[in-house]
This record gives structure tokens, sequence and C-alpha cells, in this order.
């Protein structure tokens, strides 16, 4: 009985089938140390572990999906863009809307803006509506300096998932870049409440800060948008800006209210004894464009600005929590703000579990 047995065993281990899987297996341990060298930021030893897999299992879509990120990351544009295509043309669904994306930004790399633009159309056509594509449709045409389009991409992108930082941020400096600089605030916020301290978030701060009228730059902020694994650093500027934003009443909103709460605010802090801290400024000043933004919701007001955004943080303004998130969204721009966070881990446990839960407690 035991031969039979032993002979079994050594039967089944020199099938076919047994030996395709060892090697399957053998396969994704390398494409997962690949991709843990790829988060650390070592992209060509990333790159010589998929190439092994490749060796192992020349079939494997995976490996070459993740050989075309780390060959983005490094900004080989030809290399990622071969790389996604074959992706691509696979045909594999899981895969398929990372590839369009992969590709478009290599593409744009090349200056071929409008080709991947045209190939992120393609992708939507063929995967639908897919987060990741329209977000990057979005970035492209905010590389054309298309705003409207820009924002029209980057809307139904947060629509489709409220989870990614980048959108909200892209969809601040579009706003702002439109005049629509409330709704840029509040975007802003999102964002920061998302990323509060990547190098991007305390330039999104100061932009902030200068919206509201609190620090008046005398150059133009230096944006530096990055998505992760899907973006390559590149600087962008904004045109400096008047004193005065525009005023007139737009999507239903008299922004010459905002405006006034800001002023006024600003100008009796400023009168009060004692100096005030940017800090003191920006937390005040944010109360108070919360309550004329909470006061002017009222009545039945359609899209995104009314229904989402500005219950969101009227919640937050109305809450117990409101002084411990302006320190957790400035702990990028302020000092302080991180020497507060590292003094009192209880508040800001305590607020991190509340912003995830909610009131349910």
């Amino acid at each position: 009985m035991k031969k039979i047995i032993l002979l079994i065993i050594l039967l089944i281990a020199s099938s076919p089938l047994f030996l395709s899987y060892g090697q399957n297996a053998n396969a994704e341990e390398l494409i997962d140390e690949g991709v843990e060298l790829h988060d650390e930021g070592k992209f060509k030893e990333a790159i010589e572990k998929y190439n092994e897999a490749l060796v192992i299992d020349p079939a494997s879509v995976q490996a070459t999906y993740e050989l075309s990120l780390s060959y983005l990351a490094l900004q080989d544009y030809q290399n990622a863009s071969d790389y996604s295509t074959q992706v691509i043309v696979s045909g594999n669904k899981q895969l398929s809307s990372g590839a369009y994306a992969v590709k478009s930004e290599a593409l744009a790399g090349m200056d071929k803006i409008d080709e991947a633009i045209a190939l992120l159309q393609e992708g939507l056509i063929k995967n639908g509506d897919e987060y990741l594509l329209h977000f990057n449709l979005a970035l492209n045409y905010y590389k054309k300096g298309d705003n409207n389009k820009t924002l029209g991409h980057i809307k139904r992108a947060i629509d489709l998932d409220k989870s990614h930082s980048g959108a909200f941020l892209l969809n601040a400096y579009a706003l702002n870049d439109n005049g629509l600089w409330v709704q840029s605030i509040l975007s802003f916020q999102m964002f920061l409440l998302l990323e509060p301290d990547s190098k991007r978030s305390k330039t999104a701060f100061e932009e902030m800060l200068n919206i509201m009228q609190i620090k008046i730059a005398e150059e133009p902020v230096q944006r530096s948008f990055i998505q992760q694994q899907m973006m390559r650093n590149k600087p962008d500027t904004i045109p400096h800006r008047d004193k005065i934003p525009p005023l007139s009443i737009e999507d239903g909103l008299n922004r010459n209210f905002v405006y006034h709460a800001i002023t006024t605010t600003l100008d009796s802090l400023k009168n009060a004894p004692g100096e005030k801290d940017e800090f003191t400024l920006f937390k005040t000043v944010n109360k108070e464009i919360m309550n004329v933004l909470t006061r002017e919701s009222k009545g039945a007001k359609e899209g995104i600005f009314w229904t989402f955004y500005i219950p969101f943080f009227s919640h937050i303004a109305e809450s117990g929590y409101y002084d411990t998130f302006c320190r957790y969204i400035s702990v990028s721009y302020f000092p302080e703000s991180m020497e507060w966070w590292q003094q009192n881990p209880g508040d800001a446990v305590d607020f991190v579990i509340w912003f995830e839960k909610g009131d349910e407690d």
C-alpha cells in the first residue's frame, strides 16, 4: 500500500498541472517582492523581480502590468507605454483600466497629450465608468489648460469614489483657476483630511490661506501635483490673483456674503487686543465661512457642493472636534499643529475614530 501511495505522489508531483501550479506560485511570490520594492522607491530592483517572474511565467499579465508601473515611475515612458499596451491587448478586465491610465501618462510624458486623451476615451468605452480613467482624463485636460473639461471629469471621478485625495486636490486647483474660490476651499479641506502630512499638503494649505485672504502671497503659490505611482513630479504655478476675488452669485451662492464674513472677521481679530497667530486666524475665519455656507444651504439646492461638501463640513464645524480638525488638516503647514498632535495623542485618536465612524456611539 505504501508503495502505491508513493507512486501516486510521484505521479502528481511530476504532472504538468502540478508543475504549472508551482511555477505560478513562484512567479506570484516574485511579483509580490517586486511590488514591495516599488513601494519603497526601488524601481529598478522591482523591474528585475518582474522580469524574473516573466521568465517563469511568460504569460503573467500581472507582472507585465507591474513592469509598466515601475517604468512609468522611472519616467521611462516608452517602456511604460509598451508594457501597458501588452496588458490592454491581453483583454484582462481587472487590469485594463489601470493599463489605460499608465499608457495615457506615458503618452503625456512624451508630450502626446491629445493621444493620451483619445486613449482614455477609448478606455471608457471599453471599461465603462471608471474612477481612474475619469481622473486621468481630468489630469490631462488640466495639463492642456482646459479647466471646464477638467472639472467635468474630476466631478465624475469623485462621484465614483470619494476615497482618493488626489482627485480633491486637482478639483480644488481647477475650481480656483475658474474663479470658484469658495468651492475650492472646501475641496482643499477634503484633500487635507485624506492627506494631511505630505509635501503637496503644505503647498495646498498655503494656497487655501491665500484664497481665504489670511496670507496674501507676493508671488504665486507653487503647486506640486503628484499622484502616487501614476504621476511624475511636475511643478505648476497659478496666476497671481487680485486681493478681491469674484463676488457674483454662482451656483446659487452669493459669494459676497462669504467674502464679507472673511474680511469682517479678519478686521475684528486684527483690531482685538493681543497678537493673533495664523492658526487662530485660519480657525476663526474658517468657522465663519462655514456659518455662512450653512445658512445659505437652507432650502432645496442641488449639486455636490450643497448636498455633500457643506453638510459634511458643517457637521465637523458644529461638533466638539472642530479645533482638532483644524489642527489635523494644518499639520503639514504649522509646526505647532504637529507639536499639538504629539502632545495630545488621545484627542488625535478620538478624532480619527469619530471621523471614520461618525456619531454612531
